[in-house]
This record gives C-alpha cells, sequence and structure tokens, in this order.
C-alpha cells in the first residue's frame, strides 16, 4: 500500500542526508518519488539524491502550505497515476509549518495514506533557530511524529 512520509527540518538540517540513508539502508527495496519544495534556481539535494534512482519532483515556484496547495495535489496525484510509487517522501522547504504540510496532504484527501511525519534539527543551531524563527521552528518540532537531532557528534 501506498504511504506518505513527510521529512522536514530547517535549512541544513540534514534532511536530505536522513533520505539518502533511508534510501540506501530501509528503502533500498521499495519504489520510491521524492517531492522537493526548493527555493532558488538550484538543486542541491536532487543533484545529491540523482544517483539514488528514484524519481524526484520539484516544486520550486512557492511554499507547499502557502501558494502552491492547488499545485502541490495535482503534483501528489500526478505522481501516484504516473509512477506508481510504494512510498513518496515530501521534503518540503525547510522555512515552512510542519502543521501546514500535513494539512495540504489532507485536503488532497490523501490523508489515510500519510504514514509519518520526521522534523530533523541541527543540534548546533536549535537555540538560534528557536529564538529566530520561534513559530515556524517550535510548528514543525510540535507536528513531527519523530524528532531526529543531527550533528550530535559536533
Amino acid at each position: 500500500m501506498l504511504r506518505i512520509d513527510v521529512i522536514s527540518g530547517f535549512l541544513g538540517a540534514g534532511k536530505t542526508t536522513f533520505i539518502k540513508r533511508l534510501l540506501d539502508t530501509n528503502l533500498k527495496d521499495e519504489k520510491v518519488v521524492l517531492i522537493e519544495n526548493e527555493y532558488g534556481e538550484v538543486s542541491v539535494d536532487s543533484d545529491m539524491l540523482n544517483d539514488s534512482g528514484i524519481e524526484i519532483k520539484e516544486l520550486s515556484q512557492g511554499c507547499i502550505c502557502c501558494s502552491l496547495v492547488g499545485d502541490f495535489a495535482k503534483s501528489l496525484n500526478e505522481v501516484i497515476e504516473k509512477y506508481n510509487p510504494d512510498r513518496i517522501i515530501v521534503e518540503p522547504s525547510g522555512v515552512g509549518k510542519l502543521s501546514d504540510v500535513i494539512k495540504a496532504i489532507e485536503d488532497s484527501g490523501l490523508a489515510d495514506l500519510l504514514n509519518t511525519y520526521v522534523c530533523i534539527v541541527d543540534s548546533l543551531k536549535a537555540k538560534v533557530y528557536a529564538k529566530n524563527f520561534k513559530e515556524f521552528f517550535a510548528d514543525q518540532i510540535a507536528n513531527a511524529k519523530t524528532v531526529i537531532l543531527s550533528r550530535t557528534d559536533i
């Protein structure tokens, strides 16, 4: 059965590294599509994941939870029809609310496919993010089923 996972976290927290690790281990036998919400002209994350053999759908004209809600629903349905994946991983922009991304998936009529929502938190920058991005940072942590601390070895 198709499952949708959301991997959130602020910029540079380690979302893409975590996804790559999942693809190389736990999800290596699944057909996975990544929907990535990127800002900017160049997608470093896609370049890093290209050798993983998964399909990558980029949304780069805005935020899933704000201006792209309709496009996001359309993209989810296109991915399901075109690729028939076992799993869709959604990697939202690092500066959005996880609650809004979850709501966008639910509003797409796909709530029953939601599997988990993970928030990756850079342990070295957590205090700075909590201070400068209060509401957004708190929302990502509060709405995640699992919070993973990165860079704990430093």
